[in-house]
């Protein structure tokens, strides 16, 4: 087994590996737009994200198993200097092999990333987006420690089904929002992204707390073409919106929304910003919508109550993986 690293892209290219990565990526169970060229093509074009990717290959050139993971850092001098951190969403993924064969790949992975990490990050944080319960030992060899996180998936098979599994409160929200003359549109230039990033960095500073892209993420993601950008307005003026990452025309991801509510009685902008990307998986064929996290299940977070009643109404039938919480791992390391 070999390992290669790249930084960027033309790397990438230039390795002859761009598109046994890029099939390896569609073709796994557990692909995903955070291990998938379009996002290390994209991240790396932001200030303040630093990609990487390892590949694992054999000696015949067969990817093995993939890490794509971004260091980042916030604001200029000591400040990004404090702020390193590494993280690594929905990684790795590792070609079909026996249990035995993924747990050496993934330790040789996590190795050559731990010594990229070396001098470069205060820590590393693995967001999974799936269940990653046969290479723990792998994780744990390298010393990281498992904390469990959840997460919302929601189906986008029918309308009427999707509809049927959200709660009536919510479907009232939708509809009394549009009643009061709000739509979901798209983005079309840089002035509504910068809007939309008022209503965004507002919301960070006052309630989120923690810190914001520049908008360079935001009025580069319009162009990119890796995803839809909604917004919700109101006699034109931007009142919300959300950016969504999608993956091989089958997920579309949250990463992040905004809305102002309480601008008026019946006006939820957060709500219709969020069934935004529900509809549009719907419409467009795509398997599932990803909240991208619900917090820790040992402690309280207000965003899961709004998230979950995109997921069932109480007299539906609960327990399946889309009408429940999915559990995820987060695993973290200091470096």
């Amino acid at each position: 087994m070999q390992l290669q690293r790249y930084h960027t892209d033309e790397q990438l290219k230039q390795s002859g590996y761009a598109d046994r990565f890029q099939a390896h990526v569609l073709e796994h169970p557990n692909g995903n737009f955070f291990q998938s060229p379009d996002f290390f093509r994209f991240i790396g074009s932001i200030h303040g994200y630093s990609p990487f990717l390892i590949l694992a290959t054999s000696d015949s050139g067969e990817v093995s198993g993939s890490l794509l993971g971004v260091i980042q850092t916030n604001g200029s001098g000591i400040k990004s200097w404090l702020s390193r951190r590494m993280i690594v969403w929905g990684g790795p993924l590792l070609a079909g092999k026996s249990p035995a064969d993924a747990v050496a790949v993934t330790q040789e992975l996590l190795k050559e990333l731990i010594r990229y990490a070396e001098g470069r990050s205060i820590y590393v944080e693995f967001r999974n987006f799936f269940d990653t319960g046969d290479i723990k030992s792998a994780f744990e060899s390298c010393g990281f420690e498992f904390k469990p996180h959840l997460n919302y998936l929601v189906k986008t098979d029918e309308e009427a089904a999707v509809k049927k599994r959200t709660s009536s409160s919510r479907i009232r929200q939708i509809k009394s929002t549009l009643k009061a003359g709000a739509e979901i549109t798209e983005a079309a230039n840089a002035d509504e992204v910068m809007a939309f990033y008022a209503i965004l960095e507002k919301l960070y500073k006052e309630k989120v707390k923690k810190p914001l892209p520049a908008p360079d993420l935001f009025l580069k993601f319009l162009s990119s073409g890796i995803g839809k950008f909604f917004l919700i307005k109101q006699e034109g003026r931007v009142i919300g919106g959300i950016i969504c990452p999608v993956f091989a025309n089958k997920i579309i991801y949250e990463w992040y929304v905004c809305g102002e509510d309480g601008l008026a009685q019946g006006l939820h902008p957060s709500v219709l910003a969020t069934w935004a990307p529900i509809e549009y998986g719907y419409q467009h064929g795509f398997d599932h919508f990803d909240f991208m996290g619900a917090g820790r299940p040992d402690q309280d977070y207000g965003v899961r109550e709004f998230k979950a009643r995109f997921m069932a109404r109480k007299s539906a039938s609960a327990g399946t993986k889309w009408s429940s919480t999915n559990p995820s791992i987060k695993l973290e390391k200091l470096v």
